[in-house]
């Protein structure tokens, strides 16, 4: 009997392991550009991207990336958890991280990724109401 690994348990488990040298740890190399605090960046984009990617594919059992509304099992309910997660990762980004020792490129990514969120939340409440072809 072989053990049989999920699609999604790869990119979750080296993804956190970047994400963890990144935010604890903090090794990275120089790289071409003789930044080390730039190569971080670009590593904790990347770690974040595969964790999100494992998550994808446990959750829906595909190997892509984008988040189809007809993957969605309850797509009103998920629009407004989407806008307020959005909605909350906004706030939190001005009031906690804007008085942290975070870097300040980091709160813009993270109101870029808020502002992501409320997007496709709005953009799932008006499929299923305004925008609705039923």
């Amino acid at each position: 009997m072989g053990l049989t690994v999920p699609a999604w348990a790869a990119p979750i488990s080296i993804g956190s392991i970047i994400t963890i040298d990144v935010l604890f740890i903090g090794w990275a190399p120089s790289g071409p550009w003789e930044d080390r605090s730039f190569s971080l960046g670009i590593l904790g984009i990347f770690g974040l991207f595969l964790i999100y990617l494992g998550w994808f594919r446990w959750k829906f059992g595909d190997t892509g990336f984008v988040p189809w509304i007809s993957l969605w099992s309850d797509v009103p309910r998920s629009g407004r958890l989407l806008l307020m997660s959005g909605l909350m990762t906004i706030l939190i980004t001005w009031s906690v991280i804007a008085d942290s020792a975070f870097p300040p490129a980091g709160g813009l990514i993270l109101n870029l990724i808020g502002s992501l969120l409320m997007l496709q939340g709005a953009y799932a409440i008006l499929t299923t109401s305004w925008l609705s072809e039923a």
